[in-house]
């Protein structure tokens, strides 16, 4: 009985699983972000002289020693593009056309004039804004009837070497004209001048 005891609780017993070893407890560990420029900063301006010291003392008893020391060659300097300079070139604000408009508004306002008084304005403003009679017959012819005794005398003047080579244009209104500078004239150069230029219509 004993004997069937022992086998049987024999039978009975199981081995034990070996319990694993217990796990161990994972540290934590705290990395402290930097910033890009911490690393700069913090290097102290004593560890960057140290720095260089030693290495310019290196240099120096290497150089000593006789052994070759390589010397980084520093990069050439690129070339910088070269700037195109703008140039500004000023436009005429005026190349003649305003004058010219200006010079022919004031002619055909000559032209248009009717009586002594009329054309006597109108000659004085083209006269004043700069601009000299054109020696034409029909321009000459208005100014015939000028207030000022000096421009009609000019007049007279122009039309006698005009009439010379080509023939008067109006003839009758021509000779109107200087008859009465012939007689009301106040200068006798002016009266013999153009009674010289209408005598010379008859021939």
């Amino acid at each position: 009985m004993d004997g069937q005891r022992q086998r049987s609780d024999g039978g009975r017993r199981r081995r034990r699983k070996a319990r694993p070893a217990a796990r161990a407890t994972p540290e934590l560990v705290l990395i402290a972000a930097r910033r890009p420029s911490a690393a700069l900063s913090a290097r102290s301006p004593e560890r960057e002289a140290g720095a260089t010291a030693s290495l310019v003392e290196g240099l120096s008893t290497a150089e000593g020693a006789g052994a070759p020391v390589e010397r980084a060659e520093e990069p050439s300097p690129e070339p910088r593009p070269q700037r195109r300079s703008a140039r500004i070139v000023a436009l005429p604000t005026d190349p003649g056309g305003g004058q010219v408009k200006e010079r022919q508004r004031l002619l055909d306002r000559l032209m248009a004039s009717d009586g002594r008084g009329a054309i006597s304005r109108a000659a004085t403003e083209l006269r004043a804004a700069g601009f000299d009679f054109p020696e034409e017959q029909v321009v000459q012819l208005q100014l015939l009837e000028h207030f000022d005794e000096d421009v009609a005398r000019g007049a007279v003047d122009v039309l006698t070497r005009l009439l010379g080579g080509a023939p008067p244009l109006k003839r009758p209104v021509l000779e109107q004209r200087l008859r009465r500078l012939e007689e009301y004239a106040e200068d006798a150069s002016t009266r013999e001048a153009a009674a010289a230029l209408r005598r010379s219509l008859r021939t």
